[in-house]
């Protein structure tokens, strides 16, 4: 009987001190703490946007496909400019040239997938280069965030050339092959299909840069040049050249009185686009953010002046109206025949 009594004593005697262990929170090394199945208490906090939290947190390096210097390169510049200030971080410019734009293009295509390497991705290196090199890449390699900017091209001359119209030009090209100078495609196409629908013969001379092509314009060894707005505006505006016809779907606004090729009656038209995009398998999180940074640093006021000095056309897309127009394009240089326009 003692006994029982004692054993009860004990036992009521632990059970007392059980609590005391409960509430001091303690809990010895290699025991498991009991699961919480409690629900989560309600935060005030933002929800986390998984990959593009606290993006981004490090420089965002944008390569450019094009020399340092040029219209493409200006321009970029700019909007890089305004896409740090909307992103309120920092973005360095890389200059790839080569390859007519491909350079630059394989090697964001080959950059890591972190939404910190964007590039600028022109329209002729996506959709008509690959029919061209043998490169790596296909318009599958991207995501696209926008396009910001619009080339525009035109026929130009030196001032002292006897070629003082396009139908002169024309009609001497009848009688025998004209060269004209470019830096690449599209334009060929365009001299070609000018050729088709008059009977003129335009041989094309590519060249390494636009800075070659301007000097050997100027300078009588080329008779003329099909060249963007950017690189040849301020020698039409000197006086230094002639423009024989807008091939933009706009006229020049330094020669507002030249016609283009359109106006004049022909189906020629060379227009083309700089976009930018990261690589296929960035995250969505942060394709929307830098998306959104896009569209805003397009109203940036500096980068408009920008596209104003260089004579170029601020022209906006979303990410995916510029996708679908180099699916377009891409498709529809699939049967062109490159070999027979130049």
């Amino acid at each position: 009987m003692k006994t029982r009594t004692k054993l009860l004593s004990l036992l009521l005697c632990a059970a007392m001190l059980l609590p005391l262990f409960a509430c001091s929170g303690g809990q010895s090394a290699g025991t498991p703490a009991p699961k919480d199945t409690s629900a989560p208490a309600a935060s005030s906090a933002p929800a986390a946007s998984g990959a593009a939290e606290g993006y981004p947190d490090s420089v965002i390096t944008m390569i450019v496909n094009y020399s340092a210097g040029g219209g493409t390169d200006l321009s970029a510049r700019a909007f890089g400019d305004a896409i740090a200030k909307a992103l309120g971080g920092n973005i360095t410019v890389t200059n790839l040239p080569g390859g007519t734009g491909s350079l630059g293009v394989t090697e964001l295509a080959n950059s890591k997938a972190d939404g910190y390497t964007i590039g600028v991705a022109t329209l002729a290196p996506l959709a008509l280069v690959p029919y061209q090199l043998d490169v790596t890449y296909t318009p599958d390699s991207f995501q696209y965030l926008c396009a910001f900017g619009q080339y525009g091209y035109g026929i130009v001359v030196a001032k002292d050339s006897p070629y003082q119209t396009l139908d002169d030009l024309i009609e001497a090209a009848k009688e025998s092959p004209i060269s004209f100078g470019a830096t690449g495609y599209p334009q060929p196409l365009t001299m070609k299909d000018l050729g088709a629908e008059t009977g003129a013969q335009f041989s094309f001379v590519q060249y390494p840069s636009t800075t070659d092509c301007v000097a050997d314009v100027l300078g009588g060894f080329v008779p003329c040049a099909l060249g963007d707005m950017a690189s040849f505006a301020a020698y039409v505006k000197s006086g230094d050249m002639r423009l024989l016809a807008s091939a933009h779907s706009q006229r020049w606004d330094v020669a507002p009185e030249v016609e283009t090729l359109q106006e004049m009656g022909y189906d020629a038209v060379c227009d083309s686009y700089m976009g930018l995009c990261v690589p296929a398998d960035t995250p969505d999180e942060i394709v929307e953010v830098l998306r959104d940074a896009c569209a805003t640093a397009f109203e940036d006021a500096a980068f408009q002046e920008i596209m104003t000095n260089t004579n170029q056309a601020p022209a906006y897309m979303t990410g995916d109206e510029y996708e679908a127009l180099v699916r377009e394009y891409y498709e529809l240089y699939s049967t062109v025949d490159f070999e027979s326009a130049g």
